[in-house]
């Protein structure tokens, strides 16, 4: 493997930028114009990396599991599979760009998955879109999980932070044993001494890993973060038929806030797939795995956006698609707002 750090590589409009980089494939920056908050200035050093990721790309910003969401099994380990899926521990090779468009891929020989990725930034507003294609190289089947794992951190996170999603039910993965009994209903959980907090803005320095079914209702999932600190949101959306599952990771350091977590995929448990198994193959509804049979090929996308809020806002009702518009619905008080999409983003979307 080539350790040699690739240079990161820019889309740009008037609004934004947002920057990738090439090992491990992660987004490393969203950011409006003439501001210096970046959502996503989330990374892990080498020391925080788990032994076997060690020799790849650090968990950095937004980047993807593909593969497996979590830990492998100790066989797979022995075998040099790292903890979230291969592609965001490789190198991955840019293959096409232009000043609002970039094309790259991963071969993922360990996991047998090839990963080809589009990112198409608005022309003009604050909004971007990621297709990524996966197929099954392998001559065999496989069980399979693709999760986005975007990670707040300061300075945009803070104890102010309100997050905002269309979850329903959901549990706490240190009790993914025994889920039916330790049903949560967005946005209210529990932490370890049975403490009501408020996932929205927690407030409790409890490290945990809630999971949340999207509302089986709509025909989007979406998940946003307000920070009243900055005035600013940035959030997602996407189909909910590509990703029916939220994850919310909280982690504190000395009763302070330092990492949350906005994730979004196919996977219901935090397990190997041997133990996925074991425990159950559904919940809510929702299947906890997904597969992908041999030489089969697998697209999802979702949109990212960001906007500067009035001082009234206090956090999202809901976020959808009219026609060739995203539609942000504020909260009471707080102005709505819609995004007109160009034709090629539109087209994505209805694709």
């Amino acid at each position: 493997m080539n350790l040699t750090k690739p240079a990161t590589v820019r889309l740009k409009n008037e609004a934004a930028f947002l920057e990738v980089d090439p090992f491990g494939g992660a987004i490393t920056a969203f950011q409006l114009t003439g501001n210096n908050i970046n959502p996503l200035s989330f990374k892990f050093s080498k020391e925080q990396m788990p032994p076997n990721n060690k020799t790849g790309a650090n968990y950095q910003g937004h980047f993807v599991c593909i593969g497996r969401w979590g830990r492998p099994s100790p066989g797979e380990i022995i075998s040099g599979l790292p903890d979230h899926g291969e592609p965001a521990n490789i190198e991955w090779v840019m293959e096409e760009k232009s000043k609002h468009a970039l094309q790259m891929q991963a071969v993922a020989a360990k996991e047998g998955l090839q990963v080809d990725r589009t990112i198409v930034m608005d022309q003009h507003k604050p909004v971007f879109m990621v297709k990524e294609t996966v197929t099954n190289i392998n001559p065999l089947g496989r069980l399979f999980n693709m999760v986005q794992h975007p990670t707040l951190a300061a300075p945009f996170l803070d104890e102010k932070m309100i997050i905002d999603c269309n979850a329903l039910n959901g549990f706490d993965q240190a009790h993914y044993k025994n889920i039916l009994t330790n049903v949560i209903e967005w946005p209210l959980a529990k932490d370890d001494n049975n403490n009501i907090i408020d996932l929205k803005n927690p407030g409790s320095s409890y490290n945990a890993v809630y999971t949340l079914v999207v509302n089986p209702q709509d025909n989007y999932g979406w998940i946003t973060s307000f920070s009243p600190t900055h005035n600013l949101l940035f959030g997602y959306v996407w189909k909910r038929d590509h990703y029916p599952w939220i994850h919310l990771w909280q982690h504190y350091t000395e009763d302070k806030i330092q990492y949350r977590g906005i994730e979004f995929g196919t996977a219901g448990i935090h397990q190997p797939f041997g133990e996925i198994l074991d425990t159950a193959t559904s919940v809510f509804g929702e299947k906890t795995f997904a597969y992908i049979d041999a030489g089969e090929t697998i697209t999802k996308s979702y949109f990212s956006f960001c906007h500067f809020a009035n001082d009234g806002f206090t956090g999202v009702e809901n976020v959808y698609f009219a026609k060739e518009q995203l539609i942000i619905k504020a909260k009471p008080g707080g102005d709505h707002f819609n995004i007109k999409l160009t034709q090629k983003l539109t087209d994505e979307l209805q694709g």
